[in-house]
């Protein structure tokens, strides 16, 4: 495999990141499906070894109180690999994951919420109308995910469960105080 190809991969500069043109990124683009494959498998390996384990990461108890983007030993709660493995597994529609892992605004300190470790979030402007939250067993890592988008859900959110259930309940997506 090229040198610099490889060099890409691994400093997270492949051309979907970077803005390239297309001229810029005909320049560095594989040219072989086993060049290509390549190019994947380095850019796997350079986020694997920057994502935390679970054996690095705090225990989730230990974000109560704090904001989803505060940081616990150098992690977020967004980027905890319980509550990644959590939202990937339980939340089935890839449009609401890439919502919640996009769309930014306000958030509700972390709380305990029957035995969970619970988040709320919102976007900003729109938190009557956009809101999910995250509930994550700490000791199993079973997660529930509400997630909100109204004027189209009429004050109804979508559960997606630890169960691989979904349901969808008369409700919003805010945590119980």
């Amino acid at each position: 495999m090229n040198r610099h190809l490889l060099a890409l991969a691994l400093t997270g500069a492949l051309f979907p990141l970077s803005g390239c043109s297309a001229a810029e990124s005909a320049a560095v683009a594989p040219v072989n499906e086993e060049e290509a494959q390549a190019v994947r498998e380095a850019a796997n390996a350079a986020q694997a070894a920057r994502a935390p384990s679970r054996a690095e990461a705090p225990p989730l108890t230990e974000y109560v109180g704090k904001y989803p983007f505060d940081e616990v030993a150098g992690i977020a709660w967004n980027d905890h690999p319980l509550v990644k493995a959590g939202i990937a597994r339980t939340v089935t529609d890839p449009a609401v994951r890439d919502a919640m892992a996009t769309v930014k605004g306000p958030s509700a300190p972390i709380a305990l919420q029957d035995g969970k470790v619970a988040a709320w979030s919102c976007q900003q402007h729109r938190c009557g109308e956009h809101s999910w939250s995250v509930m994550v067993d700490p000791a199993s890592g079973a997660t529930d995910v509400c997630y909100m988008k109204d004027p189209a859900m009429e004050n109804q959110s979508r559960w997606f469960l630890a169960d691989g259930t979904q349901e969808t309940r008369q409700t919003d997506c805010s945590l119980k105080s």
